[in-house]
């Protein structure tokens, strides 16, 4: 068994709890309020900014041209295609992903990508490279999911099911995942970030749902 499946293999209690979280079945049957949409692509944005650079950074680390050329090409894909799902939808609510005035970060996404920032900079680059890949899969696997499950008709959340159901985003992921068993040597520790940053994926999705703020002194 590979690398890559062997980690996606150790996560299905999380993908399980994914695909039940409030969330997901809102999205998949069109019930989701806008409100927590919008909370969750602003907090997507930032997420996207950060993990763009982890990417770029982690192409800088990668041992070989190929890891180079997939890494490199994976920022910039995450830059130029999911950034325009971002301005498509929040650009008329008044809210412009890149004017630095919107809302801030909820603690989870600061969270998230300071760890896979800081496992980018220290771990060996197996394991930094394990740590963003659930973040492909992860999505791939839920576009598909909500795609087979979705309500028949028009969809409120149809561009954001099409984007990550679509067949070059599956091919990104098949093709991120091989780069994965090329190079894993130290799988157990690969699994374990793995594990780590599918946690974040839960976390992520039930911040948006939760409305998940940082605090105010008290008075």
């Amino acid at each position: 068994m590979t690398a890559s499946q062997r980690c996606w293999d150790a996560v299905d209690d999380w993908f399980d709890a994914i695909c039940r979280h409030p969330f997901v079945l809102g999205l998949t049957d069109g019930s989701l309020p806008e409100e927590v949409f919008v909370r969750y692509l602003v907090d997507d944005a930032h997420y996207l900014d950060r993990y763009a650079r982890v990417l770029a950074q982690l192409a800088a680390r990668a041992p070989d041209p190929t890891g180079i050329e997939l890494l490199a090409g994976s920022a910039v894909g995450a830059i130029a295609a999911e950034r325009e799902l971002h301005r498509s939808y929040l650009v008329p609510r008044g809210l412009d992903p890149d004017s630095g005035a919107s809302p801030e970060a909820s603690p989870t996404c600061a969270a998230y990508t300071g760890f896979l920032e800081s496992t980018a900079a220290t771990a060996p680059f197996e394991v930094a490279l394990a740590a963003v890949l659930p973040c492909f899969r992860v999505y791939a696997e839920v576009g598909r999911h909500v795609l087979a499950s979705r309500s028949p008709g028009e969809h409120p959340y149809a561009a954001w099911i099409d984007t990550y159901a679509a067949p070059a985003f599956d091919e990104a992921v098949r093709r991120a995942e091989a780069y994965l068993d090329a190079v894993a040597t130290d799988v157990p520790a690969v699994i374990d970030v793995y594990r780590r940053s599918t946690r974040f994926e839960w976390m992520f999705w039930d911040a948006a749902w939760r409305d998940e703020t940082w605090p105010t002194p008290p008075r």
